[in-house]
């Protein structure tokens, strides 16, 4: 498993926004694949962290814009994000 097959994910996530269908995880298979965005409401630049539910792996990107469509936490909401995304083991 390589990191290019999380990367294939931002694709599906950005073609699909604002209704992202359920992501099959490269892991470990399953259909339990989650994303959050956070960063800067007004320039929409932050970082994008991509997991599955399933088997807690997942990535980190850093410097990621996101779309307007996409709901993106604030970098003043780091509570609701440590409530929103759990800790995953990150794929290096």
């Amino acid at each position: 498993m390589s990191r290019n097959e999380w990367y294939k994910l931002i694709g599906e996530i950005h073609d699909n926004l604002p209704d992202v269908p359920s992501l099959q995880c490269p892991h470990c298979g399953q259909k339990k694949v989650d994303f959050q965005y956070m960063g800067d409401p007004k320039t929409r630049i932050g970082f994008l962290v991509i997991w599955c539910n399933a088997c807690l792996h997942g990535i980190h990107i850093s410097r990621a814009i996101a779309p307007e469509q996409a709901k993106m936490l604030s970098f003043d909401d780091k509570e609701e994000f440590k409530k929103r995304v759990p800790d995953f083991t990150q794929i290096i």
